[in-house]
């Protein structure tokens, strides 16, 4: 009880940064190595005399056995929905998994050789085979069953992690250990590190990669930014900081500094290390999955399962407006898009907002996690405003609004002087008439102007092969054309309508005066 006052008091002390720390398991035997998704939090349990392992329901406080068998399971992981582990039942280590709701227990992966250690993201399950004879990195949809290399180096792979598709595992063929990635969808397997030291147990949320390193002579955690590139130190006390786990903008890892190894955890957002778990016990083994960190702890003599979680305080980042703030487009239809990110739990789908020009266009607009895309109708020439207001699964909320204009092509034409082009001409009653096409507006470019049609009256019939070309033409400008028609004896005055088209900035068209007859 005293160790947990002192425990309870630290968290007082941290309260902008985590909430109290709440035991999980209070079974006098051991339970370690948790994983969690969710609400759901797996681990192995010894209980039994033998390792099991069992599951937690954040959601209901529902605890339940996952897998009793005799043999060993080890290594739980869980995508919310399924719970992998590696079970060594039949005589080696195979992967098993059980549905959280149906409750069946089936093996996913086994035959010759050993496979274990596996780590999932939605349906891809990826796990170590040593069907080789050496350690490789093999991937399982668990959807379709379709298992295909990862890496299978004539080296040792180890210790893989998953964030969507991208793979990242500790990898020795270069003599010494360093970090390799590779995406499940394709593309060839990047280096991710290089440095004489010894980079292992990799983790990977999004566009961050964290992996422990000795490259400074004692273990610390260094991070890439897969966007940018940028590699850098997140630990660099003299003490060894080992293990790093990661999710969205919080990272976490076992820190030594105090003399027994703690829990600590950087914020990438604020830039703030904490001591998130500390004491005279041992804590160790975390997980993080966005705002919600467990790790196993000896403050009661054996190991239990805790858990506590990070309250996220920042709203998404709205990032890439279309048409960005003040544009002048020359579109009668622009493209109407953002993006937007979330530095931990994720955005909210459903508290996407788009308005424009006070109406809500939500429901006509292409939404999806990262960004909402609007094609709206032509747009009056002049300015529009936007509104997106977007929130995060904890609630926060952000919004921005913005001012673009947009104008239509415009064109007018002007008949010169009719004349006959050739004395053939003249006799054949083939009269040519100059035309231009203007363009008045100060600002919009007509694209690909084409005369598409022209009709005449007094049975007076268009000779010249259709369309025409004219070409771009730009503000203030004007383009030329000459058009033959054939006039009837005795006919001494006709009049035409000409008929051209353009393009706006978007690739929208348009007709002037409107689209030929019949069209």
């Amino acid at each position: 009880m005293g160790f947990f006052t002192a425990l309870a008091l630290l968290f007082a002390g941290l309260a902008s940064a985590a909430a109290a720390p709440v035991q999980i398991t209070t079974d006098p035997a051991n339970q370690g190595r948790p994983e969690l998704h969710g609400d759901i939090i797996v681990w192995k349990d010894f209980r039994a005399g033998n390792w099991d392992i069992y599951s937690y329901d954040l959601a209901s406080s529902d605890e339940q056995p996952v897998s009793t068998n005799t043999a060993y399971q080890n290594l739980a992981a869980t995508n919310g929905t399924t719970i992998f582990w590696q079970d060594n039942r039949a005589g080696t280590w195979d992967i098993y998994y059980r549905s959280v709701l149906l409750g069946f227990e089936q093996p996913l992966v086994g035959g010759t050789g050993n496979q274990g250690l596996a780590v999932v993201d939605g349906n891809n399950v990826v796990y170590v085979d040593d069907k080789s004879g050496n350690n490789d990195i093999y991937a399982i949809n668990f959807s379709t069953r379709v298992i295909k290399p990862v890496c299978t180096n004539a080296a040792n792979q180890w210790q893989p992690r998953i964030s969507g598709t991208r793979v990242v595992w500790e990898d020795n063929r270069n003599g010494s250990t360093d970090i390799y990635m590779k995406d499940l969808n394709g593309g060839a397997e990047q280096r991710l590190t290089s440095s004489p030291g010894e980079e292992k147990v990799a983790d990977i949320s999004g566009d961050i990669v964290v992996w422990q390193s000795t490259e400074s002579g004692v273990t610390d955690i260094r991070m890439k930014n897969l966007r940018t590139g940028v590699e850098s130190a997140v630990t660099s006390d003299a003490a060894a900081q080992n293990s790093p786990r990661v999710s969205g903008d919080l990272i976490t890892w076992e820190d030594g500094r105090s003399g027994s190894w703690d829990i600590y955890i950087k914020d990438l957002t604020s830039g703030v290390t904490s001591a998130l778990a500390s004491g005279p016990s041992e804590q160790a083994r975390q997980a993080i999955d966005r705002e919600t960190v467990v790790w196993e702890d000896t403050v009661s003599g054996n190991y239990d399962i805790w858990v506590t979680t990070v309250p996220d305080l920042t709203p998404p980042a709205i990032s890439g407006l279309t048409p960005a703030e003040g544009q002048h487009t020359g579109c009668g239809s622009p493209a109407i898009l953002a993006s937007y990110t979330d530095n931990r739990v994720g955005v909210d789908m459903a508290s996407v907002n788009l308005v424009v020009d006070g109406e809500d266009v939500t429901a006509l607009s292409t939404i999806n996690a990262g960004s909402i895309f609007y094609m709206p109708p032509i747009l009056a020439t002049g300015q529009h405003d936007a509104t997106l207001t977007v929130a995060d699964l904890s609630g926060n909320s952000a919004s921005t609004s913005w001012q673009f204009f947009s104008s239509q092509p415009v064109m007018s034409l002007n008949a010169l002087a009719a004349y006959w082009g050739s004395y053939a001409d003249y006799l054949n009653n083939e009269l040519s008439v100059p035309y231009q096409l203007i363009n008045p507006s100060s600002e919009t470019t007509n694209y690909s102007v084409e005369i598409q049609y022209s009709s005449a009256t007094s049975g007076v019939i268009l000779t010249t092969e259709m369309p025409v070309w004219l070409g771009d033409v730009e503000p203030g400008n004007h383009g030329d054309a000459v058009l033959k028609y054939l006039v009837p004896e005795n006919t001494n005055s006709f009049k035409t309508t000409v008929f051209a088209s353009s393009f706006d900035d978007c690739g929208t068209g348009y007709y002037f005066p409107g689209p030929p007859p019949g069209w």
